[in-house]
């Protein structure tokens, strides 16, 4: 039979000894804690930085900007994604002009339809057909309806028109 200081040696022996933890798991866990706390935390709609100079109109809309192809219609140009379509010479023609399609825009709006087409195709996805206008807030009212139409006969039927919200 062992004696009482051996029973307690082993006792004392068993508990020196160092514990290794895997923290493998742990890890794990917390990845997909901070995955998941970072998808639900992202910020609603789309961050929409106007162009230089343009001043949008104020509006009390609800609904927050949606990623979408942007038009922008300033005082003397009209671009797409930051790349002007029609430069000031062709603004000042196309307030006099009777077509209510614009061109230039439309063959630039087309371009962008069919790569997004085809793009939706590839990754079997439905095209949307959402555009975002941002327009001046002095722009000629026929203006922002030419470039509705010419938008809508380029493939993009659903147009959002981006404002201030009133605080």
């Amino acid at each position: 039979m062992p004696s009482q200081k051996s029973i307690r040696r082993k006792r004392r022996t068993r508990g020196d000894a160092t514990v290794k933890l895997n923290i493998t798991s742990m890890i794990d866990m917390f990845t997909l804690m901070v995955v998941f706390l970072i998808q639900n935390y992202s910020a609603q709609g789309q961050l929409v930085t106007p162009a230089e100079g343009l001043h949008l109109p104020k509006s009390t809309v609800e609904k927050n900007a949606d990623v979408a192809l942007n038009v922008q219609i300033t005082k003397n140009t009209i671009m797409v994604e930051d790349k002007i379509v029609l430069d000031a010479k062709e603004y000042e023609a196309l307030l006099s002009q009777k077509e209510f399609l614009i061109g230039s825009l439309h063959t630039v709006l087309r371009k962008y339809s069919s790569e997004a087409r085809k793009s939706a195709q590839m990754f079997s996805n439905d095209f949307s057909g959402k555009i975002s206008i941002q327009g001046d807030v002095d722009i000629p009212y026929n203006v922002l309806t030419r470039v509705m139409y010419t938008c809508g006969q380029a493939g993009y039927p659903n147009m959002n028109l981006v404002v201030y919200r009133k605080s």
